[in-house]
């Protein structure tokens, strides 16, 4: 985006240029507004981002920020999408929009929340979705969100073991 406006800018002077040997103010208005649309989405998409903080795991939007507390989250782990799609029950839940991430390791966290509140927090999250009590998160090291993680949520005790007879 921020490509073409920089092109109809350019092209569209030089080529009024040359044609009557003046700048032709509208094609000057319409290349510098698309080229500033292309700047406003290319420093937006860069808004959305997960950060660890003393209270919790902050998700950072453009417009609204939400904190999940570290106590809310029960298991932190990192695995590609096509791992996580990959049960029966999951196969047709693959967004169109997340398959060119397929291969690539997302950090998925399941908290201890309704599945409405995971949903909401899904779709704050950018390119996050939420699965039950799943929050996927397309992050660029999902691995080293997964240490963070772990060094900070409260250890739960082990389930206990079942008897043997």
């Amino acid at each position: 985006m921020l490509f073409y406006g920089a092109a109809v800018l350019v092209i569209g002077t030089v080529v009024g240029y040359v044609g009557d040997h003046q700048f032709d103010s509208l094609t000057l208005i319409l290349g510098v507004l698309v080229f500033l649309v292309g700047l406003l989405v290319h420093y937006g998409s860069r808004l959305h981002y997960v950060q660890v903080t003393e209270g919790g795991l902050r998700l950072n939007g453009v417009r609204k920020h939400d904190l999940i507390p570290f106590s809310e989250i029960r298991q932190v782990r990192s695995q590609p999408l096509e791992v996580l799609f990959s049960a029966p029950n999951r196969r047709g839940l693959l967004l169109r929009s997340l398959r060119q991430f397929e291969r690539t390791p997302a950090c998925v966290i399941r908290l201890q929340a309704d599945p409405a509140e995971v949903k909401r927090l899904g779709r704050g999250a950018g390119r996050g979705c939420a699965i039950d009590q799943d929050l996927i998160l397309l992050v660029k090291d999902a691995k080293e969100l997964e240490r963070t993680l772990l060094l900070r949520i409260p250890r739960r005790p082990p389930a206990p073991a079942s008897r043997r007879r």
